[in-house]
C-alpha cells in the first residue's frame, strides 16, 4: 500500500473524479449525494493523504483542514481531520490508523497543538482521539443557522503540551 500526500489546490480533474468516486462509495445518505458533485463535505480542505493499492487504485483517503477556532481563552489553531474513508474490501486492516498517524505527524511538525475530528470513538480512539464535552458553535449548512450544542462525535487529540480549553468552542463555520 502506497500513501501519498497532496495539497488540495493541486488536485486535477482526474484525481477529483477518483476522490468523488471513493467518497461516494464509502459514505451514505445525504453526505453521499454531495460527493457526486464535490470532493468535500462542507468546506474544501487544504491537505489530503491518499492510499493506493498495488495496482494504483485509490483505496483510502484523509482530508485535513487548517483551522483557527474560537475559545474562551482566545484563538486556537487546530487541524480538522475529515472525510476519512477506506474501501469496504480493505476495512479493518489499519489504513485509517496509518492515514491518521500521517496527518497527526504533519500537524506535530507544524506545531499544531490539537487534531480535531467528528467521528466514531471506536474508529479513532486507537489513534488517541477522545470526546470532549464542550458545547460546539457551528453553522448548520442546511439552514444557515448558527447552533451551539454539545456534539458527541467531536473528538480531539493533544499534539503538544497545552491543555484543551473549557467552555464553548466556536468552529467559525460548518462542521468538517
Amino acid at each position: 500500500m502506497r500513501v501519498e500526500y497532496i495539497e488540495d489546490r493541486k488536485v486535477d480533474a482526474a484525481l477529483d473524479a477518483e476522490l468523488r468516486a471513493l467518497l461516494s462509495s464509502c459514505f451514505t445518505g445525504e453526505v453521499n449525494a454531495m460527493f457526486g458533485y464535490q470532493r468535500f463535505f462542507c468546506e474544501m480542505p487544504a491537505h489530503r493523504w491518499l492510499a493506493r493499492d498495488g495496482e494504483g487504485r485509490l483505496v483510502a483517503h484523509l482530508a485535513l483542514h487548517e483551522k483557527v477556532i474560537g475559545t474562551t481563552s482566545g484563538d486556537l489553531r487546530v487541524g480538522g481531520v475529515a472525510e476519512v474513508c477506506v474501501t469496504e474490501a480493505l476495512r479493518g486492516r489499519g489504513l485509517v490508523r496509518r492515514l491518521v498517524a500521517q496527518g497527526n505527524d504533519w500537524m506535530i511538525d507544524r506545531g499544531t497543538p490539537f487534531g480535531t475530528l467528528f467521528g466514531n470513538p471506536k474508529v479513532y480512539g486507537s489513534s488517541g482521539y477522545h470526546a470532549v464535552d464542550n458545547p460546539i458553535r457551528y453553522l448548520d449548512p442546511k439552514t444557515g443557522v448558527w447552533l451551539v450544542e454539545p456534539v458527541a462525535s467531536f473528538h480531539i487529540k493533544p499534539l503538544g503540551s497545552i491543555p484543551w480549553p473549557e467552555g464553548v468552542i466556536d468552529l467559525r463555520g460548518p462542521r468538517f
